[in-house]
């Protein structure tokens, strides 16, 4: 099968060490950070952003300019790049959310489904800001406009407060509500995520 035959140099081709980096501060801030609900509710919401900015390193392809007549499509080159991305921030978001809530203390609660939600999101809309950058800048830049990208939207909305980012957990009452809509928010973002992976002419 093609996909699997194209895992093997596309992993070797990405630049993990945005991914390692932010993975290994993960899990050392879930291990050191001080144990509490509120705290951890803080940080875990952090790292998805941190790690969503560092999975759009592995979307770029230095020699994409070079490679589009290649027998394999783009469009299937760009997702298996955005698996490993998406795979390796979960996998160091699922880490560091484990401890986490090892840590917490006696009584002390996480919705950590909701929270895996906004990490989702997070991580997606990295790799689609650094998918967009991709198409029209080549190499680190390309990521490093991504992760700007993804940033601005968090930072824009943070400002903004509206109802999207529950503040009071874990008593915010539309919790579930919201974190309904966070998941709807997926489908669009892959399906605008698909569109910018396409070919490039």
């Amino acid at each position: 099968m093609l996909v699997i035959q194209l895992i093997k140099p596309i992993a070797r081709a990405i630049d993990w060490v945005p991914l390692a980096a932010t993975g290994t501060l993960a899990v050392v801030m879930a291990l050191v950070i001080e144990a509490g609900a509120g705290t951890t509710f803080t940080v875990l919401r952090m790292l998805g952003v941190m790690l969503g900015a560092a999975a759009g390193f592995a979307v770029i392809d230095e020699m994409g300019a070079s490679t589009g007549a290649t027998p394999v499509p783009r469009w299937l080159r760009q997702w298996v790049r955005c698996g490993f991305g998406a795979a390796a921030a979960g996998l160091s978001w699922g880490v560091a959310c484990a401890i986490a809530v090892a840590r917490l203390p006696e009584g002390g609660q996480l919705k950590v489904a909701g929270m895996a939600v906004e990490a989702a999101v997070c991580i997606t809309i990295g790799l689609l800001a650094a998918s967009i950058a991709g198409r029209m800048h080549q190499g680190r830049a390309a990521a490093l406009a991504g992760m700007g990208g993804l940033l601005v939207i968090v930072s824009v909305t943070l400002v903004l407060r509206g109802p999207y980012w529950p503040w009071l957990y874990p008593e915010e009452r539309n919790w579930d509500l919201v974190h309904h809509a966070w998941l709807a928010v997926l489908l669009p973002a892959l399906a605008a995520l698909n569109w910018a992976n396409r070919d490039l002419r």
